[in-house]
């Protein structure tokens, strides 16, 4: 784990204030209030379905369970 991921995991938005679903260009998603960070959503399955596209503070794209937002 590189420094900066362990930075973001300790002190970074942990997006618990996130938006109604939007559907915009064919791509449904949830947007984090606090730091604007996108998650893809799920319809089919009613959840997000990846981390988001980006962390606007670093620029971080990893994977996680959708248990953990």
């Amino acid at each position: 784990m590189n420094i900066a991921k362990l930075l973001n995991l300790l002190f970074g938005c942990h997006h618990h204030n996130l938006s109604r679903v939007f559907t915009i260009h064919k791509r449904t998603y949830k947007v984090c209030c606090d730091c604007g960070a996108e998650f893809d959503y799920s319809m089919a399955a009613m959840s997000i379905s990846r981390r988001p596209a980006r962390l606007s503070a670093l620029g971080i794209t990893t994977k996680i369970n959708k248990a953990a937002v």
